[in-house]
């Protein structure tokens, strides 16, 4: 099934739902919504160099070897 019609059936339920049962579904939904998040983010650290790359930018942070975000621009 396609994405669209996944949505377009998700609305028609929704829409035939309780205050009650329509809370339940949106605490469904964000939680499902965080997981995927944190699987992703599960995923990228556990690549080597993503990791490393991460730890040497948390580095530069804390050292203040930092960039505006004006002047990256610039340079795009």
């Amino acid at each position: 099934m396609q994405k669209v019609s996944l949505q377009q059936q998700a609305v028609e339920l929704i829409e035939q739902l309780s205050t009650e049962k329509l809370k339940a579904v949106i605490d469904y939904l964000s939680y499902l919504q965080d997981k995927e998040a944190w699987e992703a983010t599960q995923e990228l650290m556990s690549d080597p160099e993503i990791a490393k790359s991460l730890k040497r930018a948390e580095a530069d942070v804390k050292a203040g070897r930092l960039k505006r975000w004006d002047d990256v621009r610039r340079d795009v």
